[in-house]
């Protein structure tokens, strides 16, 4: 090769080095960029760089501590207590994938199960109980898991499957009962000795003898206690105690009138002092007359099961007399163990119950369907789209927005004990012996 060709030998390898150069910082340039976007902190509410719902942020130390997605995004991103640094508690992945690991305390309940990220929580945030890690199956047990089933969209469509979502309701319930407008002169006796035993001691205040003021207290205690066993209320002994006059309704028509009737002993957890009462009489077909629940008698009547409530209604007209027989309904409003008025529910026709368990088929998507065991309150009713239907309060096992079958859910339970390995393996919703299951740590 003469020094000519040499020369340009040169150049064009000078050339394809300067090329090669340019590509490998070029590709350096995205790698440091995609990195840049992998190692990101999620900018929007609820993200994770696990793709799951955040459902709050707590801190390892003080499981008590629950930051919001909203509040952490507004900097609230320490805890409280201690200064650490909060971390995340994640709800599972809504397109389906598992989460590499899960933890709980052992206690039954979607809400006693997390996938975290990052440094692990020592306790439940929800009893303070130890955390461990979970197997899947462990997992699917404790969230009350008892059959999986896979159906084909066609099929499901053939089949008639509907779904509905879980939400949260008013859920109430109309009480109907008999009673009678009060005659109770027996009441309106110990009203009168109440009062009297408050005027003794109003005199006594200005005495220096202390065992007769120390009587006059307890005369007053003891009339108080009368009081509450014939069905007073605590307001309404106070109101008494302020107004100091007897209610001469209770034997006489006056403006206001009291109301007894009875509720079952079932039926208690719907009436409550305050409660909306209507009322109605034979002798004025069509008139209604409105009150309230003013108070509950505390002894249960175990001849009957049943207890007696007190309502004050409106006498306009001194229609109501003493002893006359009326009809009441009380439209009572379903609250949570937790005092909530707004409460997780699901149609009545979602619940498969099998005398010892209450089971849901829940909509897994993508043509699965999971059967699990719930807990659930008393048969309520509610209005939905301008509709009133029959719902029943969620108490655990089910999660706000998860979809439950509300038709051809016997078709699916019958599908997943034919299916084979599955169904075996959770022990079917209906068909299967129910054996009582392994013992699992409750409080």
């Amino acid at each position: 090769m003469d020094c000519c060709e040499k020369s340009k030998f040169r150049k064009y390898m000078n050339y394809v080095a300067v090329i090669i150069g340019v590509a490998i910082l070029i590709a350096m340039l995205f790698s440091v960029t995609s990195c840049g976007e992998k190692t990101s902190t999620p900018s929007q509410v609820g993200e994770s760089s696990k793709g799951g719902e955040v459902l709050y942020y707590t801190c390892g130390m003080h499981p008590s501590v629950r930051v919001s997605p909203e509040e952490y995004n507004k900097g609230n991103v320490n805890c409280p207590i201690c200064n650490m640094k909060l971390i995340p508690v994640h709800k599972e992945a809504a397109d389906g994938q598992e989460a590499s690991a899960y933890y709980g305390c052992g206690m039954e309940g979607e809400e006693h199960i997390f996938s975290i990220e990052g440094a692990q929580l020592k306790n439940c945030p929800i009893c303070g109980m130890p955390l461990k890690e979970l197997s899947k199956e462990e997992v699917d047990r404790l969230r009350g898991v008892v059959s999986k089933v896979k159906i084909k969209g066609e099929q499901a469509r053939r089949a008639g499957v509907k779904t509905e979502p879980v939400r949260k309701l008013h859920l109430y319930n109309e009480i109907r009962t008999v009673g009678k407008v009060a005659y109770d002169p027996q009441l309106a006796v110990a009203q009168e000795e109440f009062i009297s035993s408050l005027k003794v001691l109003d005199k006594m205040q200005g005495g220096d003898i202390p065992e007769i003021k120390e009587r006059a207290r307890n005369l007053i205690k003891s009339s108080k206690r009368k009081l509450r066993l014939l069905g007073l209320g605590e307001e309404q002994i106070k109101k008494l105690e302020e107004i100091r006059e007897v209610h001469t309704s209770l034997i006489l028509p006056e403006k206001k009138m009291w109301i007894y009737g009875n509720v079952y002993e079932y039926e208690l957890s719907w009436v409550k002092v305050g409660d909306k009462a209507e009322v109605g009489v034979s002798s004025f077909p069509g008139e209604v007359f409105h009150g309230i629940v003013s108070s509950i008698n505390p002894v249960l009547d175990p001849k009957t099961r049943s207890v007696r409530f007190r309502a004050e209604v409106d006498n306009p007209g001194l229609k109501l007399k003493p002893e006359m027989y009326v009809d009441v309904v009380i439209k009572g409003m379903y609250v949570s163990p937790k005092g909530e008025h707004m409460v997780l529910a699901i149609p009545k026709d979602a619940i498969l119950d099998t005398g010892r368990r209450k089971i849901v088929w829940v909509d897994k998507e993508n043509g699965e369907f999971e059967g699990r065991i719930i807990r659930i309150g008393p048969e309520a009713t509610s209005t939905v789209n301008e509709k009133e239907g029959k719902f029943y309060p969620v108490i655990n096992g089910l999660s706000e927005a998860e979809r439950v079958v509300t038709k051809a859910n016997f078709l699916i339970d019958s599908q997943s004990q034919i299916s084979g390995v599955v169904s075996a393996a959770y022990g079917g919703a209906l068909g299967a012996d129910e054996k009582a299951a392994p013992p699992v740590h409750q409080h």
